[in-house]
């Protein structure tokens, strides 16, 4: 069967041969003009050539006929910015424009391509509101709350309008929304001036000028005694009137690519606007085909993106095996179409050997490439950068992503594993640039900060600072040209930087830091690299638009996901639904015919057709197939379709009840370590135990093995840095009044001190949290409280005022105590608590206070906690089950009296920070009554926990998971043993 355009060059040749040099043909991309010249050229079997007639696509055919040359991107945004400018007395700067001023280019466009009445269409958004009618959607509004402030209702169309009209208010980001609508038709009219005058259009504008010319046109006017029309699909209006022209001249001749089986003609949206040019714009030659047999269809599921290249590859290799490509040398018969550009490098590497040849139509987007990925890592680090006391310093996790870039790795590869290595050992919340740079000199280009925010310059000199540094390290590394590729993309984005920068000084346009990096983010967004490759042999790769027009035996179709095939389209615009579809301007409905309409011609006379769709599902992702895919389950006969799914093969899991680990002579020996007297000995800790009592198989791969996980940092503050800091404030509040004697005596007047001297509270409150969260250097002595008095700000501020409200009510509830003695803070102690009659095991941790109270006998053994633990228990089981941390207090209390080798009273105290301003200061309680002596208690404490702890030391029982599995849903180690599966 002869694929679309070799019917079209087959009549030409056969009826016009003699004729083709005064013909024109149009096409809708190069890539089919291409093969309809091969398709030309083939037929000629006599030595004396043909004359070529003239092939162009739409848009160069447009442009000879135009006055105007199209502007650049960046000419259109900056000449609307200053249109708008003029027009404005309440002028927005270029930054918040940037938005909306594409919006306003892509509108404009719509308004001139589609031939629409502009005058009225805007007068008619203007005149809207009276219709009380909500045209924005729901995420519309809020882009519109996001980039004015504007907070919009959702979901209530008589509110909308009233809410941005509202009277009696000064005028606010609402009143610049509406104004707007007021002056888009002046804008609309300088904006197209300002372009004409200096001879510059954008693509609507030049469509709607040739449509009008072409009225007052002749057929000899033209220069070409016909014009043929190839493989169109959606027209916009000034098409539509160019065509007329073209018909009614008698000079077009027009060639639909309709021929589908019938089961796809069914698909409405597919052939929906080519129903009605097939009848409008007739064939001067019938090259329409009696039938379109059904192709081959199969639909696999694939659970991962990179198995999908991987599988298409496999299927490239049984194809030339079988057969099925004609030519493994000049696969041409066979095309690869990615919706998705994001899997092409996978798929290059996938192609299989017996493919010696490959094309790439599609390029390569630079956003994907490793320099732009770098520059968006840069970019978010200089946005998020802060200057202390004239000190730049970025944020801890955006240095790591710029070090950790494979860019930056191939060319300072030891200066940033060390620099990562230092963030994470000292757990470097901000990172000065001038530790950086004193320390890491080949970095200095990279961590360069922009000072001057509100310079376009100053980000445009630093970026090509650093493109070319990367540069010239690449080249001084790379002795065997592997870099080729790379350097390559930096030179495409050092262009791209260029001319950015020449269009911001030709138009005088100022803006902040961020609007330039966000515009060369935008920039890149649209840029491709291009492969340079023969047209016209080997696998074809290509993207979906690059496919129209063109047949293929074999096609393969990857990421046929619903919204990556269709994508989702957003429509943001200024124009409302309503009003697109009266003035007959584009919507989403024209989307979904045009991508139908190319899904379904692509296939419709391939022989074999295989479509891939990532089947996983995770978060947000559902893993759903496009729904092109159920049509065709739908419209087709199930013969002619075949559904399946590739599988990866997994290894079982090893043991569903989870691990059981059995104590060797080697894990005897560490756990034994705890029981030794001599050098080797290790402690247990009251952490320790409360994780063996909870999992003996956790407290095994984190005490025994030393898999840890490491500290991560976080951009908040943690529970755990929370309660060091309350921990450390609460010490250094009485520490400091102590001095060298023995015992403090607290008393109603110095704990009224204490809440007077807010100043003196702050600056502890300050020191320990720019220590233990920001981990800032020392400004102090060593041993002064006062380590680095750096200002709090934002979240540490607002927690710092949270923990000085902890502290002051703490003295006020320990006046009902008074007086009572201040003995220690962070008491650190090393003890040995008996497992047996003949062992013990060593023990040794940190009382946070110990005091005395008025009677001088009893001591409270006190524990801070900031979390939402309890002082009440049941029995002695509860204990070991739910409530250890009274369970610690019991482990300090003997080891302190062990320590002190004294039997004295000592009172377990909770100080539940938390409950303070509800519960106050309420000591431990079995059963409603208060624990005023430890050793109340105390034998059936320890006999449990003698019981409970003694299984660590017998070889005979293995360490084994929680069976109750309540602990095992936050474990680290749960991927491990398989208990939570």
């Amino acid at each position: 069967m002869k694929s679309f355009l070799q019917r079209i060059a087959k009549a030409y040749f056969d009826n016009e041969k003699d004729n083709l040099a005064e013909y024109c043909f149009i096409f809708p991309n190069k890539r089919s003009g291409t093969f309809f010249q091969h398709f030309l050229n083939s037929m000629n079997d006599e030595p004396v050539p043909v004359f070529e007639p003239h092939i162009t696509t739409i848009s160069d055919f447009i442009a000879d006929f135009s006055d105007y040359v199209e502007a650049s991107r960046y000419d259109l945004l900056f000449t609307m910015y200053n249109e708008y400018a003029r027009l404005s007395p309440d002028i927005e700067d270029f930054d918040r424009f940037v938005f909306w001023g594409d919006m306003l280019i892509s509108d404009f466009n719509d308004v001139d391509r589609y031939m629409a009445d502009a005058p009225m269409l805007f007068k008619n958004i203007t005149d809207y509101n009276e219709i009380s009618t909500d045209f924005l959607t729901d995420e519309q509004k809020l882009i519109v709350k996001q980039y004015w402030g504007v907070d919009l209702p959702l979901g209530n169309p008589e509110s909308f309008w009233s809410h941005l009209n509202e009277k009696g208010e000064p005028r606010t980001n609402r009143d610049s929304f509406v104004k707007l609508w007021e002056i888009l038709h002046p804008l609309y009219a300088a904006y197209r001036k300002n372009l004409a005058d200096r001879g510059l259009c954008y693509s609507g504008m030049q469509y709607k000028e040739v449509a009008d010319r072409f009225k007052l046109m002749q057929a000899e006017d033209f220069p070409y005694k016909r014009i043929i029309i190839v493989g169109f699909n959606v027209l916009s209006t000034s098409e539509i009137k160019i065509f007329e022209r073209l018909r009614d001249l008698g000079i077009g001749d027009f060639y639909w690519d309709y021929d589908l089986p019938d089961a796809f003609k069914e698909n409405r949206s597919a052939t929906f606007f080519l129903k009605k040019y097939v009848r409008k714009f007739r064939s001067l030659y019938d090259i329409s085909l009696d039938e379109v047999p059904m192709p081959e269809i199969e639909i696999i599921s694939v659970p991962s993106n990179v198995g999908q290249v991987k599988l298409a590859g496999k299927m490239l290799a049984e194809m030339a095996a079988d057969g099925q490509i004609s030519d493994a040398s000049n696969a041409i018969d066979t095309a690869i179409v990615l919706p998705s550009e994001n899997l092409f490098i996978d798929l290059l590497h996938s192609v299989p050997e017996s493919i010696s040849s490959v094309n790439i139509t599609m390029g390569y987007p630079l956003k994907l490439t490793s320099i732009a990925t770098l520059m968006r890592n840069i970019t978010m680090m200089h946005i998020r950068a802060k200057k202390v006391r004239d000190t730049w310093s970025f944020f801890y996790e955006d240095v790591k992503d710029v070090l950790s870039h494979p860019l930056l790795k191939a060319i300072a590869s030891d200066s940033c594993r060390e620099i990562i290595s230092l963030i994470d050992e000292n757990k470097m919340f901000t990172i000065p640039v001038d530790w950086i740079n004193g320390n890491f000199e080949d970095l200095s280009t990279v961590f360069f900060p922009v000072e001057d925010q509100q310079s376009g310059d100053s980000v445009f000199e630093y970026q090509c600072r650093l493109v070319d540094f990367i540069a010239g390290r690449l080249k001084e590394l790379d002795d065997n040209g592997s870099a080729a590729m790379e350097l390559g993309f930096l030179t495409r984005y050092r262009i791209s930087l260029d001319l950015l920068h020449n269009a911001i000084k030709k138009y005088d346009i100022k803006m902040k830091e961020n609007t330039f990096f966000h515009l060369i983010e935008r920039t890149i967004n649209g840029e491709s690299v291009n492969f340079i490759g023969e047209p016209l042999k080997g696998l074809q790769i290509m993207g979906v638009l690059e496919t129209r027009a063109l047949d293929f035996d074999n096609v393969i179709l990857l990421s046929m996901n619903e919204r990556i095939f269709p994508r989702k389209h957003y429509t943001r615009s200024f124009i409302p639904d309503i009003l697109r579809r009266s003035y007959g301007l584009s919507t989403l409905e024209f989307q979904e015919c045009i991508y139908a309409y190319y899904f379904y011609r692509l296939i419709a006379r391939a022989t074999r057709v295989r479509l891939l769709y990532d089947s996983r599902t995770s978060g947000l992702k559902g893993g759903e197939m496009s729904r092109y895919l159920y049509q065709l389950l739908y419209l087709c006969d199930s013969s002619n379709i075949v559904r399946s799914n590739a599988y990866y093969d997994m290894p079982p899991l090893k043991n569903a009840e989870g691990l059981s680990v059995v104590k060797t002579d080697e894990i005897m020996s560490r756990i034994n370590r705890y029981l030794s007297t001599g050098d080797d000995r290790i402690s247990l800790s009251a952490s320790a135990i409360k994780k063996y009592l909870n999992c003996p198989l956790e407290f095994y791969f984190h005490y025994i093995e030393h898999i840890r996980q490491e500290d991560e940092i976080t951009d908040y503050m943690d529970e755990s840095t929370f309660g060091t800091i309350v921990h450390e404030v609460s010490e250094f509040s009485y520490k400091r009044l102590k001095g060298n004697r023995p015992e403090l005596e607290v008393t109603a007047e110095i704990l009224d001190s204490l809440q007077r001297e807010v100043t003196e509270l702050e600056k502890l409150i300050t020191s320990a949290t720019n220590h233990y969260y920001h981990h800032l250097p020392s400004q102090s002595p060593e041993g002064e409280p006062y380590l680095n008095l750096t200002p709090l700000h934002g979240e540490a501020k607002v927690i710092g005022e949270v923990i000085r409200e902890f502290i002051i009510k703490m003295f006020e509830l320990e006046k009902a105590l008074v007086p009572f003695y201040f003995i220690e803070g962070e008491h650190k102690f090393n003890a040995r608590i008996p497992i047996d009659e003949t062992r013990a095991f060593n023990i040794s941790g940190s009382i946070d206070r110990i005091d005395r109270l008025a009677d001088r006998r009893t001591l409270r053994i006190i524990d801070y906690k900031t979390g939402g633990d309890d002082s009440t228990f049941k029995d002695i089981d509860e204990l070991f089950d739910d409530k250890k941390a009274i369970l610690q207090l019991y482990l300090y209390c003997n080891s302190l009296a062990g320590e002190l080798k004294k039997d004295i009273p000592m009172q377990p105290i909770l100080y539940l920070f938390k409950k303070f301003s509800t519960e106050g200061i309420t000591p431990v309680k079995k059963g409603g009554e208060p624990v005023t002596d430890y050793r109340e208690l105390n034998g059936e404490v320890m006999a449990m926990l003698k019981e409970r702890l003694s299984p660590l030391f017998d070889r005979e029982i293995p360490f084994e998971p929680d069976p109750s599995k309540e602990h095992c849903h936050f474990c680290n180690y749960r991927e491990i043993c398989g208990q939570a599966q």
